[in-house]
């Protein structure tokens, strides 16, 4: 098996390893946000792997933005009603991901409405994509609703969710779909993080440090292995983000040995250049 390129240790040197986690036990219900939501960024150093490079969960990325700073703004994420849409194999995977992000981010801002509504179609799209026993036969639903003004315990459902479904794409071979899912959370969170980033924001770092990840993350979907998913618009739009970071001055500069990652800046033009390509893929996904 080959190892990548970017391995997870030069990662952490970026700044990044932070973010990125192996599928491990879901936090006690007895442990506060803080402690959920540190525990979910906590740093762990392993090799990355072609077959198996390990991917950030959307509560994750949601947790990094929340802390910078991002707050829940109503009307930017993907509208509920846009899963009548998703009549195809491959839109029905990829917004999975999206409604996943979307539901990290209305949970970890408090948003009680959103949290119900999000989590009830990312269960509707779990039964469309063939994983129905995420959800316990709506046990986990209920107990959801129950919970939703807790917010530790509703951040331990999510786990839960996110635990369950990567047994069950392991139990099935089929490892390489978390892929999928993730790329289109990735995107989604890029999409919210966006809307807040200029040179001034705390959330341009943010965004850049996931931009690190990216070549990872476009190996992984190319490495995926169903020939009935057509992902090959969501390829290119991920490999288009990437050229026009990669051909930002401070970035070409990574070459020097002596540049490293958390030192680069973004002009208020690239910023919105990137922000531009990470909208546009977004479109793509969420209109199916």
């Amino acid at each position: 098996m080959n190892i990548l390129n970017t391995s997870l240790k030069s990662i952490a040197a970026l700044s990044l390893a932070g973010v990125l986690f192996a599928c491990a036990e879901a936090p006690k219900e007895t442990e506060t946000t803080e402690e959920v939501t540190q525990e979910l960024v906590e740093e762990e150093e392993v090799e990355v792997y072609e077959s198996n490079f390990i991917l950030p969960s959307p509560i994750q990325i949601a947790a990094m933005f929340n802390r910078a700073g991002l707050k829940y703004e109503g009307g930017i994420t993907n509208p509920t009603s846009n899963i009548s849409k998703y009549n195809t194999k491959t839109a029905r995977y990829l917004n999975f991901g999206v409604y996943s992000a979307d539901l990290a981010y209305a949970v970890l801002n408090s948003e009680r409405q959103a949290s119900l509504d999000y989590i009830k179609v990312v269960r509707e799209l779990s039964e469309a994509i063939g994983i129905p026993g995420i959800f316990d036969g709506g046990n986990l639903l209920t107990s959801f609703e129950k919970n939703i003004d807790n917010q530790d315990s509703i951040l331990y459902i999510l786990t839960e969710i996110k635990s369950r479904t990567d047994d069950y794409l392991s139990e099935n071979n089929d490892e390489s779909k978390e892929a999928v899912f993730f790329s289109a959370a990735w995107v989604e969170g890029m999409y919210l993080g966006s809307k807040s980033a200029t040179t001034e924001s705390s959330i341009t770092p943010r965004i850049i440090e996931q931009m690190s990840i990216l070549k990872n993350v476009i190996s992984a979907v190319k490495n995926q292995n169903d020939p009935s998913l057509d992902l090959t618009a969501l390829i290119e739009g991920l490999e288009e983000i990437q050229t026009t970071f990669e051909s930002f001055k401070e970035v070409k500069a990574l070459d020097n040995p002596d540049v490293s990652f958390s030192d680069i800046t973004l002009t208020n033009e690239e910023i919105l250049l990137l922000n531009q390509k990470i909208e546009d893929l977004r479109a793509s996904i969420i209109n199916g």
